[in-house]
């Protein structure tokens, strides 16, 4: 508890209290979670770039796709 206390002196407390919100959210009770999400917030959201002058033997896809109605009638979607 107290680790989680001392984060408010590095995050502040409005950030701490959604950290907080969110550990107990996902079912997490271990200061480390809120620790974790805490410094994620700090982060900018990362953007990957698409993948560009792949090897040709990695771009081909010569594959059927694959059939998912057996998945779709399991979740009772249609057939």
């Amino acid at each position: 508890m107290v680790d989680v206390l001392m984060l408010a002196r590095e995050h502040g407390p409005a950030r701490l209290e959604l950290a907080v919100r969110g550990a107990l959210a996902a079912g997490a009770v271990d200061g480390r979670a809120v620790a974790v999400l805490a410094r994620r917030a700090e982060q900018p959201a990362r953007r990957t770039e698409p993948l560009a002058d792949l090897d040709a033997r990695l771009t081909a896809d010569d594959r059927p796709q694959p059939d998912l109605a057996d998945y779709d009638a399991l979740i009772g979607g249609r057939s």
